[in-house]
């Protein structure tokens, strides 16, 4: 039989609007309880949009409309068999160490987001550094702080311990905490300018890489540049890859501005973003303590290759982490389920 598809859609759409609304008005609720009049409700609807979705996946047609169906039957499943989670659930400790393992899932779901801001970052670094090695009076402009444009009275003080006086335990603990807010606060900043589609990230993480381009190349012309790296290294490989993840989070949620008619699943859209955000967040204290406790003790009290070599070692224990912590799982549940879609 023929399913005359227009005529099919203006039948149906009402009950599709009725079973979208009731949805939302329980997503909206906290415990998504229904009452019984609800619970009878829902059930007929989601009979009927099961029924509609056969009726368009055994035609083989509108491969769009199939989509939005099979979407709302899926929400509407959910909600059917959804049961809250009780108090002990909830306080679980390996409910909330998921977080470890979902970030990472995460980052590399929404990694064309991350090598965006790669991309932008890295074309702000070479007009800052190409800025500073050929005009030399762009350092006063670029490099405002007194220590970034004079490295070399910044490693005699440095070297010769006249700051070590800024270093003790209550000193470096209440630095680190500074540290960790302010890097959060520009983070955050740069994910939530996702709201102006991207423009605001991108400007962000533009100007971020001008300022890192021209710190390395002025620390470099002066001959310092192992003093630099060993004092950037040890947090910068956890701080500067948590703002390009927080540029990541950003162009995401402006993808998810820009596409919020077509995305049917707003809730699972988001809950990615905040993922995002869990995951830079953490990197970001880490990366505080680090610079508070570590990166700013230098020679002879730290030697700068110990310096380097525990940069180093971070580096690579974070690109394990993102690139392979829970592939595994993650595979192994692709293994699972295509056999499933192909009976």
């Amino acid at each position: 039989m023929i399913l005359d598809l227009e005529r099919f859609q203006t039948q149906a759409r009402p009950r599709w609007s009725n079973l979208e609304s009731l949805l939302a008005a329980l997503e909206g609720r906290p415990g998504h309880r229904l009452n019984p009049v609800e619970a009878e409700q829902l059930q007929e609807l989601y009979a009927q949009a099961a029924a509609d979705l056969n009726r368009v996946t055994h035609g083989a047609l509108a491969p769009e409309l199939r989509q939005y169906l099979e979407r709302l039957v899926a929400r509407a499943y959910t909600e059917l068999h959804f049961v809250p989670p009780t108090r002990s659930e909830l306080w679980q400790p390996r409910r909330w160490l998921r977080i470890f393992t979902l970030f990472p899932e995460t980052f590399r779901r929404q990694s064309r987001y991350f090598a965006l801001a790669v991309l932008i970052t890295v074309l702000g670094c070479a007009l800052g550094g190409l800025a500073v090695r050929y005009d030399p009076a762009s350092v006063d402009v670029l490099l405002p702080a007194d220590y970034l444009r004079n490295p070399e009275q910044r490693v005699h003080e440095e070297e010769q311990g006249k700051n070590q006086d800024l270093h003790s335990t209550q000193s470096e603990a209440a630095f680190s905490a500074q540290l960790i807010r302010h890097n959060i606060e520009v983070a955050m900043l740069a994910a939530a300018l996702g709201v102006t589609f991207g423009i605001g990230t991108a400007l962000l993480l533009f100007e971020n890489g001008v300022l890192l381009g021209a710190v390395a190349v002025r620390y470099t012309q002066q001959g310092f540049g192992l003093f630099m790296t060993a004092w950037l290294l040890p947090h910068g490989v956890f701080e500067i890859p948590s703002i390009l993840i927080a540029g990541q989070a950003g162009f995401y949620l402006a993808r998810v501005l820009l596409r919020r008619r077509e995305d049917r699943d707003a809730r699972q859209s988001m809950r990615e973003w905040l993922v995002l955000i869990a995951g830079m967040a953490m990197m970001l204290v880490w990366a505080g303590m680090m610079e508070a406790f570590f990166s700013q003790h230098h020679a002879p009290v730290l030697p700068y290759g110990f310096k380097v070599a525990v940069g180093g070692a971070e580096l690579a224990l974070l690109t394990v982490y993102l690139l392979l912590i829970g592939r595994r799982m993650t595979d192994a549940k692709a293994h699972t389920t295509v056999p499933s879609e192909n009976k």
